[in-house]
């Protein structure tokens, strides 16, 4: 029983892994591409909890942390790309100087 518990969390683990990085890569708006960051983050921290179990609790609160971290500053990069650009577009991004 504990061992198709393992599975499926190391399944849906990977499957958010896979969608979060068809969304990085296919994408061109920055916030899609933050929001699928997150999620491939949020399926390594689910595979990381299918492979340890109870005992990896601690480093999943800090991972979730760090990632709340990431989010932050990600979004604050996007708002200033968005003063300067007044697009999300990726390849605007190249406009930007120093």
């Amino acid at each position: 029983m504990a061992i198709e518990i393992v599975q499926t969390n190391l399944l849906f683990g990977f499957i958010l892994l896979g969608m979060g990085l068809y969304c990085v890569l296919s994408k061109k708006n920055l916030i899609k591409m933050v929001i699928g960051l997150e999620i491939m983050s949020k399926g390594a921290i689910l595979a990381f909890v299918g492979f340890g179990g109870l005992s990896v609790q601690a480093y999943v609160v800090v991972a979730i942390a760090i990632e709340a971290i990431v989010a932050a500053v990600a979004l604050s990069i996007i708002v200033n790309v968005w003063k300067h650009t007044k697009s999300l577009d990726i390849t605007d991004m190249s406009r930007l100087r120093g």
